[in-house]
């Protein structure tokens, strides 16, 4: 990391407060001005600076061996050109940054083997870009796995397969922390375009499958990321598949562990296109992933364009449809939980039951019907639509319905002759 230089009069800290820095918020010198002063300062020193480098170039030509030049007064006047040119070199190499003037290619353009040499300095990574999160396709679905990015800096490369246990200074901790934060982003994002007529708990869902240690513990064994690993010895008695459990002895974690900050060294080591390589490589993986939903909400979508379109006030919940279909004044349907301890077969977690139950007609508590889902809302709503489907009880009703606003008028208009 480069030092930051002090601010003692006369040395590089003043040199910089004059020539001043367009970068930093509040500066009072416009940054057209600090580069015209940045350009002045190199022309001022060119010649002293060119005669250092030529020097040098003349002494490694004849040794070939940089261990050996003789540098001499050369190196002092190197020492004082940096410290007065570096303010002018950092202003103009801030005209060419991606975020001043380069935009970002779209996630269509990303492909792992599009990635620039390694860089060590990883101290201005872009945090948010102009990247396109294009929806999944289900044409774009591939059977084969895509190929695995590499990191470009060996020492991240280095810290993604080294687990804390080891006690060692540098592990994968602090690397899982930033991976699984770009993840839930990415997966999120890539969700959100694709599944538009889902509602938001149903989205969670999706993005459960797909960043859930289960999942992330497969894409580490399908590239065989354990030959890298470096894990304790007590490992050796714990090498099956553990349940997901944030111990570190649970193997299945410490492998998704290691994919998420595998996932934050790809970006970290390639500040132009790391982003971009990791959005398009885990767009592929997570697209296998959510296949078949995929191919249910493009049906969807095709099924509702082909429809005409609803109108906005009218409420199409299964709940309103049966309820303006069979309720009247006296007849109230009742939603209650059911006991159960079923479990969604991709998810894992606990669902919920509700019955649709009927009071009214002469009928106290009737069991309509049952519907199961991952939320008590949606588990009615999916009862209601169970009874909808039930056309023979519900001709039933909408008769009683029938009869009884009938009836009802008749007594209005007997009650306003007499």
């Amino acid at each position: 990391m480069t030092k930051r230089p002090n601010s003692s009069p006369g040395g590089h800290g003043a040199k910089r407060q004059q020539i001043g820095d367009p970068r930093r918020t509040g500066d009072s010198v416009n940054s057209s001005e600090a580069t015209s002063e940045a350009f002045a300062a190199l022309a001022e020193q060119a010649d002293e600076l060119v005669e250092c480098l030529q020097i040098l170039k003349q002494q490694l030509s004849q040794s070939k061996n940089p261990a050996e030049l003789q540098v001499g007064s050369v190196k002092s006047r190197l020492s004082r050109l940096s410290k007065q040119l570096l303010p002018s070199f950092e202003i103009i190499g801030s005209l060419n940054e991606p975020d001043v003037e380069m935009a970002q290619p779209t996630v269509a353009d990303a492909t792992p083997t599009q990635v620039p040499e390694a860089t060590q300095n990883t101290s201005n990574i872009l945090l948010l870009s102009n990247i396109k999160v294009t929806p999944w396709t289900s044409s774009e679905i591939r059977q084969e796995w895509p190929p695995l990015p590499p990191i470009l800096d060996p020492k991240l490369a280095e810290e993604v397969f080294t687990h804390p246990g080891l006690g060692l200074k540098y592990n994968y901790e602090r690397l899982e922390w930033l991976g699984d934060a770009y993840i839930e982003l990415i997966a999120s994002s890539l969700i959100h375009q694709t599944f538009t007529q889902l509602r938001s708990g149903t989205c969670a869902q999706l993005r459960e499958r797909c960043v859930r240690n289960i999942t992330l513990a497969e894409f580490f064994r399908h590239y065989d990321m354990s030959r890298w690993a470096k894990l304790p010895g007590s490992f050796r008695d714990h090498m099956s598949l553990g349940r997901g459990r944030s111990k570190d002895k649970d193997l299945l974690k410490t492998q998704a562990d290691m994919f998420e900050a595998y996932v934050a060294a790809i970006i970290l080591s390639d500040p132009e296109r790391g982003l971009i390589t990791v959005v398009g490589w885990l767009r592929a993986l997570w697209g296998r992933t959510l296949r078949e939903d995929i191919y249910k909400a493009e049906a969807a979508k095709r099924q509702s364009e082909s429809q005409p379109a609803q109108s906005e006030t009218v409420d199409s919940s299964a709940k309103q449809r049966l309820s303006v279909k069979i309720v009247t004044k006296g007849v109230t349907i009742e939603y209650k939980d059911l006991p159960g301890e079923k479990r969604d077969k991709n998810l894992g977690l606990p669902l919920f039951t509700v019955g649709a139950y009927l009071t009214g007609y002469g009928e106290v508590g009737r069991l309509l019907a049952v519907g199961t889902a991952l939320s008590k809302k949606d588990a009615g709503n999916k009862a209601a639509e169970a009874a909808l489907q039930n056309k023979r009880l519900i001709q039933a009703y909408e008769e009683k319905k029938k009869q009884y606003m009938q009836a009802r008028d008749n007594n209005s208009v007997l009650d306003r002759l007499l």
